[in-house]
């Protein structure tokens, strides 16, 4: 895509004139980091498809006899976790901003990779922007669709994201929602009181184990409110904040859940992130055609659980 300079050129006019303007005069609004991988345990691999398995175990024990009376049997149930390629790919011609306002960004030397228009490029627009898009369309909304040839793919179809993952795992019949019906956003006592409800859902054997509970910033700014409300700003002598009372359970808010009702939790060890090539998310490889700049990277990445059946969320979304 060609740079789009018009604004600049019909504002400032279509020459260079300088006059002290740098790199420091060029703004970009915030861009969200990749947050939610932070709830993953990564595991650096080549597989495409990494495999695993879940052992389940009968009771042993029994009253006794002299007859010979096995009880014991041990079951193994497969689970996947897949794994995807994706790419950047950018073109731009630095030449047209020559005669602008932006011609500081030009070089003098006639190979255009040497140019500062490149670092900044890369630096302040490819890598953030990379964090961002995993972070906002891929990481929790995305469903993968095989890319059309010659074509971009549309975003949040670069892999299989959180949401995809938990509710396959819910039709399969291995993970059981907990009902917490719509959340009472606008009520934040109310909400409160569905975590805690929620919280009181999960598998007594889990009661003891630290969790973060993934949910929109939405939800999780209305639930801290929800606890000063309820608690008050200190309680027992120190402040609950985003932990729900009684529990191991802390509330996150992460920018890729969006306005998500979905919430969700799992010993971290059973969240795992795949990654391969991932140091290429701020690596960029950039070469010259004539007059032309490529530029692109290329990594891969999925997420998933081991034990789905520990994965313990709510009956919103389901699809």
């Amino acid at each position: 895509m060609a740079l789009e300079i018009t604004d600049v050129v019909a504002q400032f006019g279509a020459y260079y004139l300088n006059q002290g303007q740098n790199l420091t005069r060029l703004y970009t609004l915030l861009r969200s980091a990749t947050t939610t991988e932070s709830l993953f345990t990564p595991v650096n691999t080549d597989d495409t498809i990494w495999r695993a398995a879940k052992a389940l175990f009968t009771r042993v024990v029994q009253p006794f006899q002299k007859q010979f009376t096995p009880l014991a049997s041990v079951k193994f149930v497969p689970v996947e976790i897949r794994q995807f390629k994706m790419k950047v790919d950018a073109q731009e011609y630095p030449d047209e901003l020559e005669s602008s306002w932006l011609g500081f960004l030009d070089g003098d030397d006639i190979d255009r990779k040497t140019w500062p228009f490149v670092r900044w490029y890369v630096e302040v627009y490819l890598i953030p922007q990379i964090k961002q898009d995993i972070e906002y369309n891929e990481i929790f909304q995305g469903s993968y669709v095989a890319p059309t040839t010659g074509t971009p793919g549309a975003a949040g179809t670069s892999m299989d994201g959180l949401k995809k993952t938990i509710n396959g795992h819910i039709t399969a019949g291995r993970i059981t929602p907990i009902t917490t019906g719509a959340l009472e956003i606008t009520n934040p006592e109310a909400l409160v009181e569905q975590f805690e409800a929620f919280a009181d859902g999960i598998h007594k054997d889990y009661w003891s184990i630290p969790m973060t509970l993934g949910t929109s910033e939405t939800v999780a700014r209305a639930f801290l409110r929800g606890q000063e409300r309820k608690y008050g700003k200190n309680t027992g002598g120190g402040a609950l904040g985003l932990q729900i009372n009684n529990t191991n359970i802390t509330v996150a808010g992460v920018p890729s859940h969006r306005d998500t009702q979905k919430i969700w939790c799992t010993p971290k060890g059973n969240a795992i992130m795949l990654r391969k090539r991932i140091q290429n998310q701020t690596k960029v490889q950039v070469e010259s055609v004539d007059r032309l700049l490529k530029l692109f990277t290329d990594f891969s990445m999925g997420i998933g659980f081991i034990i789905p059946e520990i994965v313990f969320t709510n009956d919103r979304e389901l699809v």
